[in-house]
């Protein structure tokens, strides 16, 4: 492994911080769980927003190369993300670092929301934990007919390798929906975006096309 590389990676998670980093504290309540996949999901205010952030915790039998492999396929997203319905890479800037275009589909009569993405990837050489930093981009795509744009959003992916080829993964995620939303759509898609989302991650990284996948940039346990 280059070890400029390492150090770009470190330093990216150092300065990629988004608000979620503070609320890995005090705050969070169970909202639900899936017990056969033993997926567990939190919610918490976030002071100045009138949505809650959430939290799904699980631990998936795979390699850290296996869910990268997963999360860096962008044009899978509508098969496993929760109400994606459409996915596409806007700029692979560098390595570490890209931007993502997602549209998700609401129920009617709410409209769809689109979401541009902002992501950065650092591991830690010595934990082999990896983050994966998310931010909104509103303008870093054009606005598309029947959506609205989210606006702001933060959030994270953390993998942090275990024994026995296990990783546990949490995703954390922090919108402003924009527009007009009735709050049981909101509240609903809190719990369930990241509980329908790593559903989705148990289920697609049994695919050989995954599950196999081996990837030089990441160092494994």
């Amino acid at each position: 492994m280059n070890r400029s590389l390492i150090i770009r990676w470190i330093l990216a998670g150092m300065l990629v911080l988004s608000p979620l980093s503070a609320m890995a504290g005090e705050g969070w309540e169970k909202a639900t769980e899936d017990e056969d996949l033993q997926i567990v999901v939190y919610t918490r205010n976030v002071e100045g927003s009138s949505f809650k952030a959430s939290r799904g915790v699980t631990t998936i039998s795979a390699s850290l190369g296996a869910i990268i492999s997963l999360i860096s396929d962008v044009n899978s997203f509508p098969e496993w993300m929760h109400n994606v319905k459409r996915s596409l890479l806007v700029e692979q800037i560098s390595s570490s670092e890209r931007i993502t275009y997602t549209a998700q589909k609401l129920p009617w009569p709410v409209t769809d929301r689109d979401t541009v993405v902002y992501s950065k990837f650092s591991q830690d050489p010595d934990t082999k934990q990896i983050v994966i930093r998310l931010h909104a981009r509103p303008d870093a795509y054009p606005e598309q007919d029947g959506h609205v744009r989210v606006p702001q959003m933060d959030g994270m992916w953390q993998l942090t390798p275990k024994e026995g080829n296990q990783v546990e993964v949490i995703y954390e995620i922090h919108p402003d929906p924009g527009g007009r939303i009735p709050t049981r759509v909101a509240n609903s898609s809190i719990v369930d975006t990241p509980l329908n989302t790593l559903r989705g991650m148990h289920r697609m990284i049994e695919d050989p096309k995954y599950r196999d996948a081996r990837m030089d940039t990441i160092l494994e346990p």
